[in-house]
């Protein structure tokens, strides 16, 4: 699925990140595990073709990244991933339906609603996302996440603000999802509670 070519990243000179040749298979779940400020966020940023490395290349399903326009990057990005953001990013003005339809590229209400009742958000579909409790809140961006049937599904620190009953629930329900669309999971974070759920697991130092 994913093919990346001696990849590094530079900041101001500083290298952030080095990584030699890795390879995803379809369906095989990462964890990129490591400490604050290791690379791990800018890996996973330069994999979902959010940030662009100093060298090296990405391709996902044969696709070079280096190949592309920005155009192009986004229209893969927005066909074949999801993302679940470290502090959610969910639009406090808007309602439990609403934030989950913004992944959508195509409209799909169907979709919404059985995402809303399969991740315990029944009664809560018109209520405000600043309104949501952070368990909900949490529910609501793993169903954006998936809300368009993505191929990958990128989590960014998904569990580092949870005790460890709502960590264990959280991964539960993101691995149930992602198994419903037989979609790869990658996930950057420094909680090692989180190891057991993943097949691959790269430490970055």
């Amino acid at each position: 699925m994913f093919e990346l070519d001696n990849i590094t990243f530079k900041n101001k000179q500083r290298t952030i990140l080095s990584l030699d040749n890795k390879r995803v298979a379809k369906g095989e779940n990462i964890l990129l595990l490591g400490p604050s400020g290791c690379g791990k966020t800018s890996l996973m940023n330069i994999m979902a073709g959010l940030m662009s490395p100093t060298s090296g290349d990405v391709c996902f399903e044969d696709t070079s990244y280096a190949f592309l326009s920005n155009s192009d990057i986004d229209k893969l990005r927005a066909k074949n991933f999801g993302f679940i953001f470290q502090t959610m990013h969910l639009l406090g003005h808007l309602n439990v339906t609403q934030n989950i339809a913004l992944a959508q590229t195509a409209p799909n209400p169907q979709r919404i609603q059985t995402l809303i009742s399969e991740l315990g958000l029944t009664g809560k579909d018109k209520q405000k996302a600043q309104d949501l409790s952070v368990g909900e809140a949490q529910r609501v961006a793993i169903a954006r996440a998936v809300a368009n049937n993505p191929a990958v599904i990128f989590a960014d620190e998904p569990t580092s603000a949870l005790d460890d009953a709502n960590t264990q629930k959280v991964m539960d329900l993101l691995f149930d999802q992602a198994a419903k669309t037989g979609a790869t999971i990658i996930a950057a974070t420094h909680d090692n509670r989180i190891k057991k759920y993943f097949d691959t697991v790269w430490e970055i130092a």
